[in-house]
């Protein structure tokens, strides 16, 4: 049957973001190659993403939710390391970076991971460090 890690957390933009946050999540569909599977497995890994059509107010929250496979996490932490470097969103003198946070557990509880997205950077916590 296999083993399975739940992955879910979110990822705060603004509007203007979205397209490129598209771009770089279906680029990785042709990517799967180099994360041992096919084009239609990467979509299904892919459909975990949640991109709501509206929003309050002015921050947009990106979504993602699945029980996948733990052979096929690093796919999905490569997207969010992709995302928190190449996401900018420039404004007069500032640059703002893409900010979330999720959370990867083992479906038996042995291994855990809270991973953070801040100021352009990836940062990976075990659960067990704390």
């Amino acid at each position: 049957m296999g083993t399975y890690i739940s992955v879910r957390g979110w990822v705060a933009c603004r509007e203007e973001s979205i397209p490129q946050i598209k771009a770089v999540i279906s680029s990785f569909i042709d990517k799967a190659g180099d994360y041992g599977f096919d084009a239609s497995r990467a979509e299904m890994y892919n459909q975990g993403w949640v991109i709501p059509d509206t929003h309050i107010n002015w921050t947009h929250y990106i979504f993602y939710g699945a029980d996948i496979r733990i052979q096929r996490l690093s796919y999905i932490k490569e997207q969010l390391k992709t995302l928190s470097k190449e996401i900018t969103h420039s404004e007069d003198w500032t640059t703002d970076y893409l900010t979330g946070i999720f959370h990867a557990d083992h479906e038996d509880g042995i291994e855990g991971y809270i991973w953070k997205l801040s100021d352009g950077e990836f940062y990976e916590e075990t659960k067990n460090d704390k």
